[in-house]
């Protein structure tokens, strides 16, 4: 799923994956609790937020909708949802405390 890049598909979710990997539902989900001891979900939120915080260093121009749409989330506001949740602040936060420079663009952090 990884190199594919699958997580950029705002519609992946378990049942897809199965049925790509040829494992029922349960299997992948009893997988994911044994041996990485999380839910397909949360896996899923992490690759993408970890992919948002690379993107937002390398690109501190973009929009977050354009971040959030280019890492599989399905809104901004998922994508400050997972900020807010996995990190306590926002996107605009973040990169202020990573120091990354200043975002552009008309879809900027005005929800803030």
């Amino acid at each position: 799923m990884g190199e594919r890049r699958r997580y950029r598909d705002s519609s992946t979710n378990i049942s897809k994956v199965s049925r790509e990997v040829f494992l029922s539902r349960r299997e992948l989900s009893e997988y994911f609790d044994l041996h990485l001891h999380s839910t397909f979900r949360i896996w899923l939120s992490d690759i993408r937020l970890a992919e948002a915080q690379k993107m937002i260093a390398a690109h501190p121009e973009y929009s977050n909708d354009t971040i959030s749409t280019s890492c599989g989330f399905s809104s901004r506001s998922q994508l400050y949802k997972i900020f807010s949740d996995k990190l306590g602040m926002s996107p605009k936060q973040w990169r202020e405390k990573n120091d990354v420079g200043e975002q552009t663009g008309s879809n900027s952090d005005e929800n803030e």
